[in-house]
This record gives C-alpha cells, structure tokens and sequence, in this order.
C-alpha cells in the first residue's frame, strides 16, 4: 500500500510531465508566430521594393530614354534593379541580387503585360526566403516570393 509521501511524489512527477508538454507546444507555437510574422514583414517589403522600382522606372528621364522609343536605356535598367535588390536586402540580407529584378515596358517588349494599350512599365522581382525554424518536415527549406507591380511609364512619348 503506497504511503502519503510516495504519492505525493507521483503527483509532482505528473506536473512536471504536464509542464514539459505545455512549454514544448508554446514554444512551438511561438515559432510559428516568429515565422509567419517575418514571412509577412518579407512580402511586405517585396512588395514596397517593388513598388519603388517601378515607381522609378515610371518617371526615368528623356536623357536615360531612347529619343524614338523612349525604351529606357540599361544603365538606368541597372539601377533600378541594383535599388530594388539594396531595398530588400536591407531587411532580409542575401534575399535578393539584381539578376532577380526585370524591368519591361509594354508595347517594347514582348514579356512585358500590357494594360488597355497604355504604355506602362513593369518591374518584376522574386527570390526564396530560408526557413528559420523549419518547423513542417517535407515543405522545403524555404517559399518564394515574388512580386509584379504595373506603373503608367511617364516619359514615353
């Protein structure tokens, strides 16, 4: 017949059973918080990132323009590119280089989407963001995210 002593010490060891399972699912489901919230805030700033390029590429002067096509030329290509990529690389570094950045304009290239046949300007960005915890076996390693933001292009003529 067990004492009072001895099933007071099987209460305290079921405690702590109980303990161990509620910190092991809080903890996870404080990781999962931590991921969701960061995989937001990153779309977040791709999407601005975007937003932003596109928004230069819109208003690219008729001095960086070709003067019968107003094709914007490729050094002002090239930093757009390079401002989106420093742009998201400033809150997810490594996320993205400028090779994931394409700017286009429709009516001039092929790829480029066209809206109602106004000259508008693309910028497309995508990159992989790593999991920080990789909490879900058999998901990958990491999501993508991209992003494609229209502009009217304000400098063609």
């Amino acid at each position: 017949m067990p004492t009072r002593a001895s099933g007071h010490v099987a209460q305290r060891g079921q405690s702590l059973v109980e303990l161990g399972i509620t910190i092991v699912l809080l903890v996870t489901l404080a990781m999962g918080i931590i991921e969701f919230g960061r995989a937001f805030m990153i779309a977040n700033m791709v999407t601005a990132a975007t937003r932003d390029g596109a928004r230069a590429a819109a208003v690219v002067s008729s001095a960086n323009r070709d003067p019968t096509t107003g094709a914007i030329n490729s050094t002002s290509k090239s930093a757009i590119q390079t401002q989106v990529a420093n742009e998201v690389n400033s809150v997810a570094p490594n996320l993205f280089a400028s090779s994931n950045v394409a700017v286009c304009q429709s009516t001039l290239d092929a790829s480029c989407p066209s809206v109602g046949g106004i000259n508008t300007v693309t910028v497309t960005s995508t990159g992989a963001v790593r999991y920080i915890f990789n909490l879900v076996p058999g998901i990958g390693t990491s999501f993508n995210v991209g992003r494609q933001i229209t502009f009217r292009d304000e400098g063609r003529p």
